[in-house]
């Protein structure tokens, strides 16, 4: 005979100092993780902090927290189309959705990006980063003397502009420090 989550749960509060409450708020929290998962895009779980779907006042609310609003301007668009297919695909039927942008604290975490690892495609190959050291992430330390980085400071000196010489300088300090460490 198989048991479900929830048998198994009941059978569980048998055990002294078993929470059950503690385990059905967790599997309620990966269960909600997982119907947004499925509701938006890779992008959008990238910058997703916090999704919660609760109870208040008689009327059943989504909460997304999000930490840019570019993020929540997209959701906002969508506001309706999340709804009618979360009511479509998981029954949850949502009587207001609210998009927050994070602050504080909350706008560090991120439970997607542990799957964004693990569903990610994209990794160089090792001919790749040989051809674009500015690929690699593995590159050597390599420093200049203080005559290559006067040769270069003496090479932008007709920029008028400080802060634009300021910039051309540690360009060109950290490209000769690349190219040295290929040699």
């Amino acid at each position: 005979m198989k048991l479900n989550g929830r048998q198994v749960t009941a059978q569980l509060t048998h055990i002294p100092g078993f929470d059950g409450d503690k385990i059905r708020r967790a599997l309620r929290i990966r269960e909600v993780r997982d119907i947004w998962s499925q509701l938006v895009e890779q992008p959008i779980l990238n910058h997703t902090n916090a999704v919660y779907i609760f109870t208040n006042d008689n009327r059943r609310e989504m909460h997304v927290y999000v930490d840019e609003s570019i993020y929540a301007a997209e959701l906002n668009n969508r506001r309706e189309l999340i709804k009618l297919a979360c009511r479509e695909q998981y029954g949850e039927v949502l009587d207001d959705f609210q998009i927050h942008i994070s602050r504080g604290m909350r706008k560090k975490e991120y439970p997607y990006q542990e799957h964004q690892e693990k569903t990610s495609t994209h990794t160089l190959s090792s001919q790749q980063e040989q051809e674009n050291p500015y690929l690699s992430g593995q590159q050597k330390s390599f420093h200049l003397s203080d005559e290559e980085k006067n040769r270069i400071t003496d090479q932008v000196s007709a920029i008028p502009d400080e802060r634009l010489k300021r910039h051309f300088i540690q360009a060109m300090i950290r490209d000769l420090e690349c190219k040295k460490s290929q040699s």
